[in-house]
């Protein structure tokens, strides 16, 4: 989570670029691999680590990896494709985006469908 955001944040310190991506859908995408993301992992981690410990009470490995994957992959299928949603131009803070977006959009949604829901 850390590297995608850190490379992109290193393109967002250049002057010339952060001024064409700064209303675009490429900060959404830095912003939420380096601050939601990045902290929600760690909390996970924390939690998953210690509340054995605290507690004494085991969780169901199966179960805390089948969650970890699933919600690792939604996650990235709902901010990856919102950094090549922010290169092509596509502004945010709108309701209804241009049709040429419509893919990246669906893929972001199905991801945020799959961080969400738990099977």
């Amino acid at each position: 989570m850390f590297t995608v955001g850190g490379v992109t944040g290193v393109i967002l310190s250049n002057a010339v670029l952060d001024v064409n991506f700064h209303d675009t859908y490429f900060v959404v995408g830095h912003f939420h691999y380096v601050l939601s993301m990045g902290a929600v992992f760690g909390i996970f981690t924390g939690v998953a680590v210690y509340w054995p410990v605290v507690s004494k009470l085991a969780y169901n490995r199966s179960s805390m990896q089948g969650f970890f994957n699933s919600f690792f992959i939604g996650v990235n299928l709902t901010f990856f494709p919102i950094h090549f949603l922010g290169l092509q131009g596509c502004p945010r803070k709108y309701r209804q985006l241009p049709d040429k977006f419509r893919f990246l959009v669906s893929l972001s949604r199905f991801g945020t469908i799959l961080a969400t829901v738990r099977i």
